[in-house]
Formats: structure tokens, sequence, C-alpha cells
């Protein structure tokens, strides 16, 4: 049977030094996720193996706990080998600077 996968609500902000993203993948523990860089493709997927406790039916729900699959192109300027990622109370925080040579710096004149 082909896994059905949800594609988690996600934020990218772009800051001066770098990038970050925000994922938000509910009831994905850190066991759960897999997250690789392909190139310049951040790939992420998550497995669960949540299940009602015995003699419960779930009869209605807010939100899904996965699994989730998303692939995100990070821009020309940014430097994979920098990722740090981080998970807390469902979100998953990924920060990626920007390469030393894209940054703004100030001049000095002599």
């Amino acid at each position: 049977m082909d896994t059905k996968y949800m594609v988690p609500t996600a934020t990218i902000n772009e800051r001066p030094e770098g990038y970050d993203l925000k994922f938000v993948i509910p009831g994905v523990g850190k066991g759960e996720i897999d997250l690789d860089i392909q190139g310049r493709t951040l790939v992420l997927k998550t497995r669960t193996s949540r299940q009602n406790p015995a003699g419960f039916r779930q009869v209605a729900a807010e939100f899904e706990c996965g699994p989730y699959a998303v692939s995100v192109d990070l821009p020309e300027m940014a430097d994979p080998a920098t990722l740090k990622a981080t998970l807390e109370n469902g979100i998953l925080s990924v920060a990626v600077a920007k390469r030393p040579e894209t940054q703004a710096r100030r001049i000095e004149i002599a």
C-alpha cells in the first residue's frame, strides 16, 4: 500500500545572515523525522505510528499527526553545510546561514 503524506504548514523567513524555516508537525517525535539535504533541496519526511488506545475510536480531530512530507529548494545564497534543526512543541525549526560571500558587509575607507 502506498503511504499518503500530508504537507506540513511551513513558514520561511529571511534575515541578514540567513534563513529560518519552521514546519508544523504535531504529534511527531525526533526519532520519527528524516531531514535530508540533496544539493540545495531540503527534504522532510516523518513516520508516525500513532494509534488510538484499545477500546477508543476517534470521532473528530482538529489536526492530523502525519505522516508528513515536503521538499524545499533553498535559495542560491544559502549554505547547506550550516543547517541546524530543533524540534519543540510540534514545531521543527531549521536555520541555515547565507554563504559568507553573499552577505552584506561594510567597507572601511582607508
